[in-house]
């Protein structure tokens, strides 16, 4: 059984963080989850600049960085279902 006011201390130290801008300590779950969006967002960047270049070297760049960053979302979506994470 919990201590009764650990839900209210927790929400307290968590509104403390916020107020102070310091970064509340994550869960490994909530890290996992976090991860997924930024390796989302760093994807469609890696898209977005493959429509931009017209240089051929950079063109072979960018399709190697979409690869790489395509890869490492779809690594980071299985490894969330396989802990049977839902966000």
């Amino acid at each position: 059984m919990r201590p009764p006011f650990e839900g209210i201390a927790g929400t307290a130290s968590k509104i403390y963080h916020q107020v102070l801008n310091i970064p509340y300590p994550q869960t490994e779950d909530e890290k996992l989850i976090s991860s997924i969006r930024a390796a989302h967002s760093d994807w469609q960047r890696a898209e977005a600049m493959f429509h931009e270049v017209t240089d051929p070297d950079l063109v072979d760049y960018t399709i190697y960085d979409v690869m790489a960053q395509k890869t490492k979302y779809t690594y980071l979506i299985k490894t969330a279902k396989n802990k049977g994470l839902h966000w």
